[in-house]
């Protein structure tokens, strides 16, 4: 018997893999060896590229596989309940970074500025998520408040709480969003109806519905407003809509 350690079966290939990390750009590595790579970190001695094959075969792209829950990870073999912690902790790291690199608006004078903040508040939600910006006449947000999550079937209770929450913030405009987590941006029928709802009950009031957005995650997105716009009841001129929409 010998006291000295067994070799590591994979010791030289992680030593060239952390090696090429930081002598190179992470362009340089396919979205399986970035996983290889990180998971030396949770499974000392185990093969972790064929592990990181698996998770990108059974879960189609890294955005799904961070959003997935963790006991759906650990479905895939050599993934335990460390491994799925950690790469959770890869969505979390982002959102953080996210927060902090792009500044919140203050203002929302332009559609890009939306759908940056519909995308920031989203981000790696695996369920729908509504959200109500509220702001003065000239767009400069007062708030914005998460309104419901989960399935989003029933328009009369979200109504009633954007109404409830323009009267408690004085808000005289305000803009809607919500994603879509599965990825298709296109309008339900129950998204154009709530839309449609929403801007008349609002205008009673005296609160202006500016847009309601879906975003996907993934940078697309649809102005629903935009979309239906029925021009009785037009919230912009045809000048200050060219204006909003062009920037």
């Amino acid at each position: 018997m010998t006291d000295k350690k067994a070799k590591h079966p994979h010791g030289g290939h992680r030593k060239r893999l952390k090696y090429r990390y930081l002598q190179s750009k992470e362009e340089s590595f396919s979205d399986h060896e970035l996983l290889e790579l990180l998971l030396f970190y949770s499974i000392p001695r185990a093969n972790t590229n064929e592990i990181a094959h698996s998770l990108i075969e059974r879960f189609g792209s890294i955005s799904n596989m961070v959003e997935a829950e963790v006991d759906e990870l650990k479905l895939v073999h050599g993934i335990g309940n460390n491994s799925a912690i950690l790469l959770k902790l890869m969505l979390s790291l982002a959102k953080r970074y996210a927060d902090e690199d792009r500044i919140a608006p203050k203002q929302l004078d332009c559609i890009s500025k939306v759908v940056d903040l519909a995308t920031q508040h989203t981000m790696g939600a695996v369920k729908e998520l509504v959200f109500g910006v509220f702001m003065d006449d000239n767009f400069n947000i007062i708030d914005t408040n998460l309104i419901a999550s989960g399935t989003v079937n029933e328009a009369k209770p979200m109504l009633r709480t954007i109404m409830e929450l323009c009267v408690l913030k004085r808000a005289t405009t305000m803009i809607v969003f919500h994603n879509h987590p599965e990825g298709v941006c296109e309008p339900s029928q129950a998204d154009l109806n709530f839309t449609k709802m929403l801007e008349r009950e609002l205008s009673i009031i005296g609160v202006s519905l500016i847009e309601h957005v879906i975003v996907d995650g993934r940078g697309d997105y649809v102005a629903i407003l935009k979309y239906i716009r029925d021009k009785n009841i037009s919230i912009f001129s045809a000048a200050q809509e060219d204006a909003y929409y062009s920037k």
